[in-house]
């Protein structure tokens, strides 16, 4: 079975990023809107959520209702076993083909992002109405004309950060 060169019906990305793209500052989340957050645990909820270590290091390490999958290249790097570590894509993707009544969501970071948007067949995108100069973690860029886009209304959070979530899916 060729990896590389399918689409995974139970793979998503699900991201907050700002209007140049940008989706972290120092390993970190650079807008906190706590509906976002409510909004990302209620689509990831009993599903896999796929990150970098970078990623996974920076995060609340017991999301409930989530099963970890981190990427690691260091060979070092190993989690207790109610986590899996996967050393590369292919691997990943080669434990989703055979998970096909799980759903997996990709979390970031930004060169995860990159490796598994090939592959997913949905996104959701909460769009951030600002951007932040000092960002150093971007999402990858997509030809927006492979994609079907749903918009939802938007909203203002209790910070004054305006945003909307966007569902895109593959055409």
């Amino acid at each position: 079975m060729n990896l590389q060169s399918r689409e995974y019906p139970n793979l998503g990305l699900i991201v907050a990023m700002g209007q140049n793209r940008e989706i972290g500052y120092q390993n970190d989340l650079i807008w906190r809107i706590n509906e976002d957050l409510t909004f990302f645990k209620n689509i990831t909820m009993d599903s896999y959520i796929i990150m970098g270590r970078n990623t996974y290091n920076s995060m609340p390490k017991n999301l409930k209702g989530r099963k970890y999958i981190v990427l690691s290249r260091n060979s070092d790097f190993n989690l207790d076993t109610s986590k899996i570590v996967h050393r590369n894509v292919n691997e990943t993707l080669s434990f989703i083909s055979h998970e096909k009544d799980s759903k997996f969501w990709v979390v970031g970071g930004g060169n995860i992002y990159n490796l598994f948007l090939p592959y997913a067949t949905i996104m959701h995108i909460t769009r951030i109405e600002d951007s932040y100069p000092a960002a150093d973690t971007f999402f990858s860029e997509f030809n927006l004309d492979e994609w079907e886009q749903k918009f939802g209304e938007l909203k203002c959070s209790e910070n004054n950060i305006n945003y909307r979530h966007t569902v895109l899916i593959k055409k």
